[in-house]
Order: structure tokens, then sequence, then C-alpha cells
């Protein structure tokens, strides 16, 4: 009788500290609450709007590329190898060409970097938010782990944040 009421509360424990700790766990999709901000649509259609900017930039640095080796093919069709060399030489086609690569390629870094610089600084807050919002939920509701679902391997239901923490960021 005695090993019997032993093994009833080693039971009791081990289920008791098990639902202990699920009741402290939790997971959320941070991104699906970032994806539901007005905030975050806003950056994106301004991020839109500055890559758009760049790529017609640089469609127009490579057009203009385009033209002017179709220009150069046009001056030396023809031509002997001597003659070829002096148009080269006299037109300076070289220097030209490499002045165009290099703007080209120096435009397309510079808008890579301010298409990073302005994602991060549209990005911040609200993944600052996002966190902040978090905190807050799982502060309230004693949650002392909260996990990305996206890495979880498996979940059978278990305590999903995402509509506490909408509901903290007023969405």
């Amino acid at each position: 009788m005695k090993q019997i009421r032993l093994i009833a509360v080693f039971t009791m424990m081990v289920f008791g500290s098990v639902l202990t700790f699920a009741q402290e766990l939790a997971h959320i999709d941070t991104q699906a609450v970032i994806d539901a901000m007005p905030a975050y649509k806003k950056a994106e259609a301004d991020l839109e709007v500055l890559g758009k900017k760049h790529q017609d930039k640089i469609a127009s640095l490579q057009g203009e590329y385009k033209t002017f080796m179709e220009t150069a093919q046009k001056d030396l069709a023809g031509k002997s190898q001597e003659e070829a060399q002096k148009l080269i030489a006299a037109n300076k086609y070289q220097e030209k060409e490499q002045e165009l690569q290099k703007k080209y390629e120096s435009y397309a870094k510079a808008a890579q970097e301010e298409m990073a610089a302005k994602e991060k600084a549209l990005m911040e807050p609200i993944e600052k938010r996002v966190m902040e919002a978090i905190n807050s939920v799982a502060a309230k509701k004693g949650i002392k782990y909260v996990l990305p679902a996206g890495v979880l391997v498996y979940k059978n239901g278990g305590y999903d944040l995402f509509n506490d923490v909408k509901k903290e960021l007023g969405l």
C-alpha cells in the first residue's frame, strides 16, 4: 500500500511539473505578426518605390553602355586593324567604356547600400515593437519561454501568443 501511494505521489509530481512547464512555454510566428502591421506594409511600399527608382537608373546606365558599344562598333565596322587602332585611340573608346562600367558598378553598389540602410531604418522600430509586445504579453501571462514557431519540430496545440501580441499592438 505504501508503494502504491509512493507511485501515485511520484506520478503527480512528474505530471505536475510537466503541466507547470507547459504553462511556462509558448510559441509565436513573429513574421506573421509583422506582416499584419500597417507600419510594415508602409515600409514595404517605401522600399519598393526606392527599389524601382534604382532599377530605372540602372536600366538607364545599361542603355547608355549599350548605345556606346553599338556606336563604337558602327564606327569601327569595315576599318582595317590599323585604322581601327587609330580611331580607338583618337576617340578614347577604351577609357569611355571603362568609365561607363565604373559608373554602373559604383551606382549599383551605392544603390544596394542605400536599400540595405533604408530597410534597416524602417524595420528595426517595427521589430522592436513586436519584441516589446511579446515580452509584455509573456510577462502578463507568466510565460517564461517563447519559442519562434518556425523552429518547432512538432507542435500540437500549445499556447500561441499571436492573437495576444496583435491585441497588445492594437492590430
